[in-house]
């Protein structure tokens, strides 16, 4: 879920959180404590919209299909996380009628009946990568795009992790709120939105909490080492602006290098005034609700399922329902700062959106959770070629 408007170019990368070390109040110097096996995080502005049920524009034709397994990408795949991805999505199918058409605008897609069909199937199924690749090729097939081009940019998002405490430091100073009750206070700009409208979940480091709100979401660890997650709960209304895009427009960092690493060292050269007069720029603010971390389960996507890493993608509703499975060729940042990145193949389920995903091509791929997975998901700007995958007969 997430906001994604999250990005520090229109064209370019998403500002992704990473701990910097400075004993600038806004970047303390202390570093991150990773939680081993971190779930996942979901961008800003997670709408409940369920594709299926809206009338979706008509952009997205579909050919004949076409035979699975018909290159080495797809062979090497590993089918697991894609599979525990699909079983998560048939929990929502469920709830669906059966006679409903996942994609009312594509009868080719199937009805929700269909792809019932194909969870009970499921169930029988072995959870090993052998017997999922089996499952998907011997239960689905192939349809692409008539459109002269079926491919978009791909980016990525993550969850962050970050260090907190229930009560206000120097260092950990800046509040971490709930929805305000009154209308008026959850429309403020971001300079103006105070504590004393809302509940306070907790304090930490103002470029951390900054960071967490373009994610849309993050976990947040306390002193103790207890582990919560401040889950997406509502924004402003106000419009969201990069600051990555300021910093270019203003000469301060080139196009080509924009990066959460370049963003995070102008902070740390620029200093606090006007580090915050920064963040000032962009006028929306992100509310949060505390919850537990289950099972070390990701966040709740749009689709109100858990996100799975490198598997989940947020889409555009209006024309890709929640759900779909796509088979995405792209590539993918293997290391920091790998902006080149490796071709790469991925079955991917579509179980969120955000703001700035617009288009019947536009992706935004879940990396996971924590600050090296953030630093990955930072350079994840590339073109990917799409199929779908619908239900055989």
């Amino acid at each position: 879920m997430k906001i994604n408007g999250l990005y520090v170019v229109s064209f370019a990368l998403p500002i992704l959180f990473a701990s910097c070390q400075t004993t600038n109040p806004l970047i303390d110097s202390a570093p991150h404590e990773l939680t081993k096996q971190a779930p996942k995080t979901t961008p800003e502005d997670n709408s409940l919209l369920s594709a299926a049920d809206k009338n979706l524009p008509k952009e997205n034709k579909t050919s004949e299909p076409q035979q699975l397994s018909n290159n080495l990408l797809w062979e090497k795949y590993d089918f697991l996380p894609s599979l525990l991805a699909f079983e998560k999505s048939c929990k929502n199918f469920s709830k669906k009628k059966d006679s409903l058409f996942m994609r009312p605008t594509n009868k080719k897609f199937g009805t929700f009946g269909d792809w019932k069909l194909k969870c009970k199937k499921l169930k029988k199924i072995n959870k090993n990568s052998e017997d999922a690749k089996s499952f998907f090729e011997k239960e689905f097939k192939f349809i692409s795009s008539n459109e002269s081009n079926n491919s978009g940019t791909l980016t990525g998002y993550y969850e962050p992790i970050i260090n907190v405490r229930r009560t206000k430091s120097n260092v950990f100073s800046e509040p971490i709120l709930t929805l305000p009750l009154k209308k008026e206070h959850k429309n403020l700009t971001r300079s103006k939105v105070k504590k004393i409208y809302s509940d306070v979940i907790a304090f930490g480091k103002p470029i951390d909490v900054f960071f967490m709100q373009i994610q849309g979401s993050g976990k947040i660890e306390l002193e103790n080492g207890e582990v919560k997650r401040a889950a997406y709960s509502g924004n402003n209304g106000k419009p969201y602006i990069s600051i990555g895009k300021i910093l270019i427009e203003n000469g301060e960092l080139l196009p080509t290098k924009a990066s959460k690493l370049s963003i995070e060292k102008w902070m740390q050269q620029a200093g606090y005034e006007k580090t915050k007069e920064l963040m000032n720029k962009n006028p929306r603010y992100i509310f949060f609700k505390e919850e537990e971390v289950v099972d070390q389960e990701g966040p709740l996507g749009a689709m109100r399922v858990p996100l799975t890493d490198m598997v989940s993608m947020a889409s555009d509703p209006r024309y890709n329902s929640y759900g779909s499975l796509v088979w995405l060729e792209t590539n993918i940042p293997k290391e920091i700062n790998d902006f080149k990145g490796e071709k790469s193949g991925l079955l991917v389920s579509i179980q969120d959106t955000g703001s700035a995903i617009k288009g019947p091509f536009r992706g935004d791929l879940y990396f996971g959770s924590g600050k090296e997975v953030g630093l990955k998901a930072g350079v994840m700007k590339h073109d990917a070629e799409w199929k779908f995958l619908v239900p055989r007969k």
